[in-house]
């Protein structure tokens, strides 16, 4: 009886090392290339930004776009912060940044910054979920960059 439940258990386990494993392997190296290409995403945005001076429509269009070409439902905030030069009481400034609503204008020194989060879970944090019972965290990123022009 012993010699049974050996060999369904010993098919049990070639299966999930045969089957199973290597479907996880590749559904989290597609995950992976998803999060490192909206990387990309964000890191060409700011830059073209910090470059122009300049945030149109067409240029957040493209970037949401950009961001959601890649099959993950992605949620992105741009922020703007202006740089403001305050006197500090010695003869000398200071400088500190204020957050502005103001998209469209920007200044050298202003500082934007660009958060994407993932609104749902993907297909290989659900796979995980299910076989591993690993429960990773959902993409969540922010970068920044100082305008130069």
């Amino acid at each position: 009886m012993t010699d049974l439940i050996n060999k369904i258990l010993g098919v049990l386990l070639a299966f999930v090392l045969l089957v199973g494993a290597p479907l996880v392997i590749n559904v989290m190296n597609k995950d992976l290339t998803t999060n490192r290409s909206v990387l990309n995403e964000m890191t060409n945005f700011i830059d073209k930004i910090t470059d122009k001076g300049k945030l149109s429509e067409q240029d957040k269009a493209d970037f949401y776009l950009g961001i959601s070409s890649y099959g993950a439902s992605m949620d992105a905030t741009i922020k703007r912060y202006m740089k403001v030069v305050n006197p500090d009481g010695a003869g000398g400034t200071y400088i500190s940044y204020v957050y502005s609503e103001d998209l469209e204008t920007w200044n050298a020194g202003d500082i934007i910054q660009v958060t994407v989060r993932a609104i749902d879970y993907t297909g290989a944090q659900r796979l995980q979920n299910r076989l591993l019972r690993l429960t990773p965290p959902k993409f969540n990123q922010t970068l920044a960059g100082m305008i130069r022009k």
